[in-house]
């Protein structure tokens, strides 16, 4: 069993370790990790799921932007990594941090989710592509899925995912 705690600096090392287990060494060089590069993790909406001491799920949250900060870019969440341990998967444990973490982001106001990942895995989330939505990400053009957390948060947006860059 698993208990689900906001990650702490402490955490960090295990965490990286568990997404090199889970995702490889190349993990680095995708789309998604540049956008989060030299931008900090919104320390309430990451997560890690626990089983005693051992860190067996991970998720966290990144500001992004619709469009360019400097021309009035629209605030928006970038949510990855999702990870769970390789030898643990099937248990509930993504589903369980997707589910608490989309709940924490909307009680914290935030409006619209977007992620890099698989559709078929994403869809019972609410998750749909965001192309249908106006809105894109270099790279990742099948890939890119959004969720509204307030209904109609997406109307008349549309335009390019892009980095926070602080």
């Amino acid at each position: 069993m698993f208990r689900i705690d906001r990650q702490t600096p402490d955490d960090d090392a295990a965490v990286e370790a568990l997404l090199d287990r889970a995702f490889g060494p190349g993990r680095l060089e995708k789309t998604s990790y540049r956008f989060r590069q030299g931008v900090a993790a919104i320390p309430e909406l990451s997560l890690v799921a626990r089983d005693g001491e051992a860190i067996v799920g991970t998720i966290r949250y990144w500001p992004a932007l619709i469009g360019e900060r400097l021309r009035g870019g629209v605030p928006v969440l970038l949510l990855g990594p999702l990870a769970v341990e390789p030898g643990r998967q099937g248990e509930g444990t993504g589903d369980a941090l997707v589910r608490r973490s989309l709940r924490l982001a909307r009680r914290a106001g935030h409006e619209v989710v977007f992620l890099v990942g698989d559709r078929g895995y994403y869809d019972r989330y609410g998750f749909e592509p965001a192309g249908k939505r106006g809105v894109v990400m270099p790279d990742e053009p099948k890939r890119l899925l959004v969720r509204e957390l307030r209904l109609g948060a997406l109307q008349g947006i549309r335009g390019v995912l892009c980095p926070w860059k602080g």
